[in-house]
């Protein structure tokens, strides 16, 4: 009864994870942050690593300046920033990205993971002085996203420079569906390109994620499931990526950095004619200090990271841990 418990109980976060799962940028003349009323309240830690604000170039294992990398990013026809989702500084670099792309001439497409296409009909035609209320309408709070503040500015810049902003998300009951061991509509497939499917390499990797991100708790053959649907989110993502290069506007992915990554997320699900740049926001670690200390700098999973202090928070598997003691099972934390 209990594992049948752990099991449901595990479906359910996971799936509301999928559903929802130092200095600040420069904010050059013409852009629309200082408009802002409200500041991110979340207080880094480890903002005086040496790390911190650099970028380095996956493929060299070289630094390069914050300029050099902007420059060579509005140039791609895809820039993919991915982040985690509590960091207020991963959301002023995606801040930054709107930003260099409106300073350059570009509008490109803004897809948002955290947008429900339910929404949709409130980013059309979206002018700056509409985003302040824009949250309750995107039901952000409700939808169990970190704080509004962290996000607004990246509507705001977009809508300055009059970019349009497209939902990431697939309709909920799909997501349901596909998790229930379901298939997209026929039409609905061919649109997301269902039927590239994962090799045996990728679907261990990602169930591997899976498995470390429930602490080793959840049985393996019960996350099989969140693989599709994971699968299902990053399609969903590529679709509308896809579609901005009928008009040759290209686009700006905003997600999770697990979205972004190369191997198996988002830019797997893009052309292979085009350009694309796959950046990763990472978290310093208080003992990690040269690039080879870090799993997500592989250029095989991303084309540059750029380093970040972190959120201070508790590490979620002893949480996890603590709330299995009260229930009077034993918590081995799998690495």
């Amino acid at each position: 009864m209990l594992n049948k418990a752990i099991n449901v109980l595990s479906f359910a976060v996971a799936y509301s994870a999928l559903v929802i799962t130092s200095e600040a940028a420069s904010g050059q003349d013409g852009g629309a942050q200082d408009e802002l009323s409200e500041k991110p309240k979340t207080e880094l830690i480890l903002t005086d690593h040496p790390l911190v604000d650099t970028v380095w170039d996956l493929k060299t294992g070289k630094q390069i300046s914050q300029d050099a990398f902007w420059e060579l990013a509005v140039t791609k026809d895809h820039l993919l920033v991915g982040e985690k989702h509590d960091n207020p500084r991963h959301h002023e670099i995606q801040v930054e990205a709107v930003h260099q792309m409106g300073v350059a001439g570009r509008k490109p497409l803004i897809v948002m993971e955290m947008v429900d296409p339910k929404h949709q009909q409130w980013l059309k035609e979206l002018k700056p002085e509409d985003v302040a209320g824009l949250s309750d309408k995107l039901e952000w709070e409700k939808r169990g996203w970190p704080a509004w503040s962290m996000y607004e500015p990246i509507f705001k810049e977009a809508a300055f420079y009059g970019m349009t902003i497209a939902p990431g998300a697939p309709e909920r009951e799909l997501l349901i569906k596909v998790g229930k061991g379901g298939v997209p509509p026929e039409d609905v497939s061919k649109d997301l390109m269902w039927s590239q499917k994962f090799s045996k390499e990728q679907h261990d990797s990602l169930l591997d994620e899976l498995e470390r991100s429930h602490c080793g708790v959840v049985p393996r053959k019960s996350l099989e499931p969140l693989v599709e649907m994971q699968r299902l989110k990053d399609a969903s993502m590529g679709l509308p990526m896809r579609s901005a290069m009928k008009t040759e506007q290209g686009s700006v992915l905003i997600a999770g950095t697990g979205h972004t990554r190369k191997d198996r997320g988002v830019p797997w699900w893009l052309d292979s004619n085009d350009s694309r740049l796959s950046l990763a926001a990472v978290e310093v670690n208080s003992d990690n200090f040269q690039l080879s200390d870090y799993s997500l700098a592989d250029v095989n999973r991303f084309d540059y990271v750029w380093f970040t202090g972190r959120v201070e928070t508790i590490d979620p598997c002893e949480k996890y841990a603590e709330q299995l003691k009260k229930m009077g099972k034993k918590h081995t934390h799998k690495e």
